[in-house]
C-alpha cells in the first residue's frame, strides 16, 4: 500500500531544513517550543556569527501559497516549497521579505490586501525563476541586518 502524507506544512519546514544544513548554516527549529508568529526556522550561519528569521510556506502541489501581505516581515526570508508526492524532488523559491513587499502588486495581485484575509495569496506561477533555489538570498539579509531575533524586532 502506498503511503500518503498530509502535512504539506511540516514536511516543507524540514525540507527546508535539511536544504539549510546541507548548505552549512545551523538551523533552529522556531516551532519547537514557541508560538512566533511568522517565523518558522532561523538560520544561524556559524561562519559570520549571523541568524536569519526563516518563513516556510508549503504546498503539496502547485497552488496558491496562503500568505497575508500585512504580515509579512521585510527583515525575514521567505522560503515557499512545493513538497510534491514522495520519491519526486521539492521545488523551492527564496524570497527576502523585502523583495516580497516591494513587489506586492505583481505577486498578490486581486489577492492580496484588498482581498478577505482569510484568500490573502501568492500563486506558485507569480513566483519569479529569479528566486527558485535563491538560497543567497540569506546572506543577503543577513548581510543587511545585524542578528536578527527570530522573534522579531527587539524580541517582540
Amino acid at each position: 500500500m502506498a503511503r500518503t502524507y498530509r502535512n504539506s506544512g511540516f514536511a516543507g519546514e524540514m525540507l527546508v531544513a535539511a536544504e539549510l544544513s546541507r548548505l552549512g548554516y545551523e538551523v533552529l527549529l522556531g516551532n519547537v517550543g514557541t508560538r512566533t508568529v511568522g517565523v518558522d526556522l532561523a538560520a544561524f550561519d556559524p561562519e559570520t556569527d549571523k541568524t536569519v528569521a526563516v518563513s516556510v510556506k508549503s504546498l503539496k502541489s502547485p497552488n496558491a501559497f496562503l500568505i497575508d501581505p500585512e504580515h509579512v516581515r521585510s527583515d525575514a526570508v521567505y522560503v515557499f516549497v512545493i513538497t510534491h508526492a514522495a520519491g519526486q524532488q521539492p521545488e523551492f523559491w527564496v524570497v527576502p521579505g523585502a523583495t516580497l513587499l516591494a513587489n506586492e502588486e505583481r505577486l498578490w495581485g486581486k489577492w492580496g490586501r484588498t482581498s478577505k484575509p482569510s484568500h490573502r495569496g501568492i500563486a506558485h506561477n507569480r513566483l519569479g525563476v529569479e528566486w527558485r533555489n535563491h538560497w543567497s538570498a540569506i546572506d543577503e539579509v543577513s548581510e543587511g541586518n545585524d542578528t536578527v531575533d527570530p522573534r522579531g524586532p527587539k524580541g517582540k
